[in-house]
Parts: C-alpha cells; sequence; structure tokens
C-alpha cells in the first residue's frame, strides 16, 4: 500500500458513521472522511444513506462526541504460546470488560487498542478480537517489537491492562462481507491472519451463510484457526508451503465460479496475489481484505493510517485505490 500524505478530498462512507461516535474530532477540525460540507464544500457528495453527519454536527451543537473511553481490564486467561523454531511468538488473551464493550466487539473487523496500564497511549497495541462472550473478549497478539513485548511481560492470569475500543476498521470490503455474507464465502488465510477470519466465520454462520477456508501457517508456523472454523461448520483445508504461495490452487478454487466473495486474511502481498487473479477473471467475485494498515491512535487524526489521502482506520477505502481494481 502507499501510504502518505495527499492533496485529494474523496470522500468515502466512514466505519464510525450513524455510531455514538459520531461526529469525532475530524469533523470539528473540517477533516471529516465522509462529510464534504464538513470539510467546507458547497456540494454535499459523501453517498451515505444512513443519518447525515452534517446535520448530526449541528445537532450535537457542532462540537464532536465523547469518543472512546479506555477502560481498566484484566486478564481472565492466557493461552499457551503457538510456538515453532525459528518463528515468532503469539498467544491467545482472554480479557474480562465492560459489557458494552464487549457487546460492539462481535462485528468482523472489530479491534481492540491494549497497553500495559499505567504506561502512555504510546504504548497501544491494536489487537484483533477473535470472539466475544458477554463480558469479556478473546484477543490474539503476536510479539514483534517493544509494545507488544511489554504487553507479553505484562499479561499474567489477574494483571490490568488498558483497553480501548472496539473499533471497526480491521476489514476493508466490509460492504461486500454484508452483502454477500449470507452466501458463498472463500476465505485464504495464512499466518496471524488466521485470527481475522474467526468472527467472519461466526458472522457468516449466523446468516446462514456458507464458508470455505483456505489456510495456512505462514511466518507464524500454525494453523491455529483450523479447530475453532471447523466448529463453526466451515470447510477447511490446510495448504501446504508451495513455491506459487499457493495461487494456482487458489485460482483453481475460484474458477469454480461457486463463491460471491473472496475474503484475503494476510499480508499485503497475499492481497496483491489474490487480486492479480481477479484480475484476470471473466466474473470475479468481490473482494474483502485484512487491514495491515499502520495504527497509533485508530481515529484518523495522528495520519500514520494515511492510504492514498484516506484515512484508513476510519474510512471504507476503495478498492481502485489500493490495488487498481
Amino acid at each position: 500500500m502507499a501510504h502518505g500524505l495527499s492533496s485529494r478530498k474523496e470522500s468515502a462512507p466512514c466505519f464510525d458513521a450513524g455510531s455514538r461516535y459520531c461526529p469525532c474530532e475530524l469533523a470539528v477540525l473540517g477533516q471529516c472522511v465522509a462529510c464534504s460540507l464538513l470539510r467546507g464544500e458547497d456540494t454535499c457528495r459523501c453517498g451515505w444513506s444512513g443519518v447525515c453527519v452534517s446535520s448530526q454536527f449541528i445537532f450535537n451543537g457542532s462540537q464532536a462526541t465523547l469518543g472512546r473511553a479506555s477502560h481498566r481490564v484484566s486478564l481472565i486467561e492466557r493461552g499457551e504460546p503457538l510456538l515453532s523454531a525459528g518463528t515468532p511468538k503469539a498467544f491467545f488473551m482472554s480479557l474480562a470488560v465492560p459489557r458494552e464493550v464487549a457487546m460492539w466487539s462481535v462485528f468482523p473487523g472489530s479491534f481492540v487498542l491494549v497497553r500495559p496500564e499505567g504506561t502512555p497511549e504510546r504504548w497501544n497495541v491494536p489487537l484483533c478480537v477473535t470472539a466475544v462472550k458477554e463480558s469479556s473478549l478473546e484477543v490474539m497478539m503476536e510479539v514483534q517489537g517493544p509494545k507488544t513485548t511489554a504487553i507479553d511481560r505484562k499479561a499474567l492470569s489477574g494483571s490490568l491492562l488498558a483497553l480501548t475500543g472496539p473499533f471497526w476498521s480491521g476489514i476493508q470490503g466490509m460492504e461486500h462481507l454484508r452483502r454477500f455474507g449470507a452466501g458463498s464465502v472463500l476465505a485464504v488465510a495464512k499466518g496471524v491472519g488466521q485470527a481475522t477470519v474467526l468472527q467472519v466465520a461466526e458472522y457468516i454462520r449466523h446468516r446462514g451463510g456458507r464458508l470455505e477456508a483456505l489456510i495456512g501457517p505462514g511466518p507464524l508456523g500454525s494453523t491455529f484457526a483450523v479447530e475453532p472454523l471447523v466448529e463453526t461448520g466451515a470447510s477447511v483445508e490446510i495448504m501446504p508451503r508451495e513455491k506459487d504461495h499457493n495461487l494456482g490452487r487458489i485460482a483453481e478454487e475460484l474458477s469454480s465460479g461457486h463463491h460471491e466473495l473472496l475474503l484475503s486474511c494476510g499480508s499485503d502481498d497475499q492481497h496483491r496475489g489474490l487480486t492479480d487473479l481477479l484480475r484476470k477473471m471473466e466474473a470475479p467475485p468481490r473482494f474483502a481484505w485484512s487491514s495491515n494498515l499502520t495504527m497509533t491512535c485508530a481515529e484518523g487524526i495522528c495520519g500514520s493510517c494515511l492510504v492514498q489521502g484516506f484515512r484508513g482506520c476510519k474510512a471504507h477505502i476503495p478498492e481502485r485505490v489500493v490495488w487498481d481494481m
């Protein structure tokens, strides 16, 4: 992905539009990702069919909402690390959270910002929500750098962490998942990207759809998602390590014409490889992908999530902008 500043002022649907977190600080600053009127233009061209963001801003006294609160949460349980020789350390954590946080974390693509309790916000780490119960949620973390190492050292049963969220932009192309989730979905998930597909499987099951998952160990060296996916009724195939990164097998599956949506959960290289396959098809399925953006604030303010001028932690980024589709 090409990250960086841009002079473009194109509107895009916002993941927070219509929620209790809209309008946000971006509206006050004239930087709303969805509303051209709040960006100082004379014409509305948002394409949003929900509650008018501009009207909501005026109704709110031209002020931002309070936004997402930070909560002190306790670690209920830490799973055994997923370890293979020469691979990164990764593990699941079950966190006791306010019931409201759990309730709004059930959507595919949900994630939370987590840091050791008592540390400043610069220690926040975005973690994918993999499962939700009434007053708890499960997240997965791969230990890669200073911030994740700090959580790893702190994450003992009963210890306190700081949590902000949930946020919902962990999957781009969500409009396709909402539209075709009741049909046939093909998910390709490798490495830590397997975490993203777990809630997708629950979403598709509840909608009466059918999920076929092609799972690979990737750099993590583990196919940890297989068992929970099978429990949801998904059809699962473990992909071996191949020189073509299994693109031949995936192309074969896509050519069957059975799938209405292709979901890629993995690296940007994987996303590019799959979009190359789709471009060669006469009638390709729709495409959705896990977000690998750099995120610091997750509110679109700091700019670390910028993709061709779109604030990726807020905006539904058009496929043509990222993948030339």
